[in-house]
């Protein structure tokens, strides 16, 4: 129950942005759409284009908490229980968050939550509205 109740805003933090490989056509993203993406509700662009999560692999990050309605244990579980059951496919990870801005700018479809001060190269910043 609680984790239906932190995630109901789905809005990440001020502190953190939205980013996308700019092969996507989406310019920006309801917070419904955004949650539906982090808990494997919508595997699909708008253009057709397979969303790929891309995380940090040791993250406790407050802002997939937010989005997810999930701590960064249970978004680890959840996405393992989709994978076994060939529902899903398992967020790539990046050590650092300047490798995850190069794996989002690497791979099409790709989405990514990072701090907000990170530099940012290859990528494009979705709003949240």
């Amino acid at each position: 129950m609680l984790s239906l109740v932190r995630g109901l805003h789905a809005n990440p933090p001020a502190n953190v942005r939205v980013i996308v490989n700019e092969g996507v056509r989406d310019g920006s993203i309801t917070a419904t759409e955004l949650k539906n993406i982090y808990t494997g509700r919508t595997n699909y662009w708008d253009g057709g284009e397979h969303v790929v999560i891309a995380v940090l692999s040791d993250s406790t990050d407050e802002a997939l908490d937010e989005v997810s309605g999930m701590d960064a244990s249970e978004f680890r579980t959840f996405w393992q229980r989709l994978v076994f059951s060939g529902r899903g496919e398992e967020p790539r990870t990046a050590t650092d968050a300047g490798s995850l801005v190069e794996l989002v700018a690497s791979t099409r479809g790709a989405i990514a939550l990072v701090p907000a001060d990170v530099p940012l190269k290859g990528v494009k910043v979705l709003h949240v509205k």
